[in-house]
């Protein structure tokens, strides 16, 4: 088994989704038996989640996981100028490089033993970079069915997986959640902008929607504020600002109901790689999420007792959706995909 880097463009730790993503697949894959694993990550920027990477995560960082952050905040284009420099520090013929950012693909194509490009954007070979990429990458890794068909036809499908999103919450607080859950909705992250408009109208309009609380704070803070203005004296809903590591299971203990409240377009139907439906279905909760093929190809056969649907950027259909799921009585669930068995899978992949 050969080391791996996993490198990506984004602040650790910072409230942006690809890099909370990039650190759960450093742990899995040194959980998974890496020798060593390095994340490197661009110029820190600790906004919005706690200071310590450990802290974020939740838990001590598996010892054979080393994460590269710069010394000093900078800001483009020096902080690309850092982060590229880290990277080619590590450039090694013996060693793995895992990437979501074509920019790094492109240019670090056939410097390594393999290099695995994880698309979270619909490839296009009209971009030069994108272009590179999938001529370049040696392994083409996607959560999304949607891309997985837009990558079979630009490239042979023996260099292509679906690997969808893995679930990085306690599995043992999760068991214990079906067996005592709260009460009241959450929802966790603040980058879905049209879906959270169409919960706060849902909430407007019904009175008897149980308590709403919504988790989370963009960097800079500028989505959350305005939100805060708009809604903060709305009646149920509350805004509890950061919740990462212990503080977010800790949230959900209280919970019955997850709302991941994605907006439908173009991108979202099938090229959707949601995160937090992967997570809430590991969560003990039922999950209110908007129909789309994208959240029903990763549900799987959970749909049916954990996940109910409503019509995309509809109030009216979320808001009848949550009393729905506030009335389920917990149901025993399938174990879901962790990031060690995502890691797994991309160990032993091999074009």
């Amino acid at each position: 088994m050969i080391p791996w880097v996993v490198a990506v463009r984004a602040a650790v730790p910072s409230p942006r989704p690809q890099a909370w993503q990039a650190l759960q697949q450093a742990v899995g894959l040194a959980e998974a038996g890496a020798p060593r694993v390095t994340l490197i990550a661009d110029a820190a920027i600790p906004d919005g989640v706690p200071a310590t990477i450990s802290e974020w995560l939740g838990r001590d960082l598996p010892p054979s996981l080393d994460v590269v952050v710069p010394p000093r905040r900078s800001r483009p284009p020096l902080a690309g100028i850092r982060f590229r420099r880290a990277l080619g520090r590590r450039r090694d013929r013996s060693t793995a490089l895992l990437c979501r950012d074509p920019r790094v693909a492109a240019r670090e194509a056939g410097r390594w033993a393999r290099v695995v490009h994880e698309w979270h954007v619909a490839p296009d070979p009209s971009d030069r970079r994108h272009a590179a990429t999938l001529a370049g990458a040696d392994l083409h890794v996607t959560p999304a069915p949607g891309i997985a068909e837009d990558l079979r036809r630009l490239v042979p499908a023996a260099r292509i997986r679906l690997v969808p999103n893995a679930c990085g919450l306690d599995p043992e607080r999760a068991r214990r959640r079906r067996g005592r859950p709260g009460t009241g909705v959450v929802a966790l992250g603040l980058h879905r902008r049209g879906g959270l408009d169409a919960a706060f109208s849902a909430w407007a309009s019904d009175p008897t929607l149980p308590a709403l609380r919504v988790a989370g704070r963009d960097q800079g803070g500028d989505r959350v504020d305005a939100w805060r203005a708009r809604y903060g004296g709305l009646p149920g809903v509350s805004f509890v600002g950061p919740a990462w590591g212990a503080a977010r299971e800790d949230l959900l203990d209280t919970a019955r109901v997850w709302l991941a409240p994605y907006p439908e377009d173009e991108t979202t139907r099938t090229r959707l790689c949601p995160l937090q439906v992967a997570d809430g279905l590991g969560s003990g909760l039922a999950v209110v999420a908007p129909n789309l093929p994208s959240i029903r190809a990763l549900a799987g056969d959970a749909a049916p007792r954990t996940l109910v649907l409503y019509r995309p950027d509809d109030p009216r259909a979320l808001g009848a959706a949550i009393h729905r799921a506030s009335a389920l009585a917990p149901a025993p669930s399938s174990p879901r995909p962790r990031w060690v068995d995502r890691a797994k899978i991309l160990i032993e992949a091999r074009p």
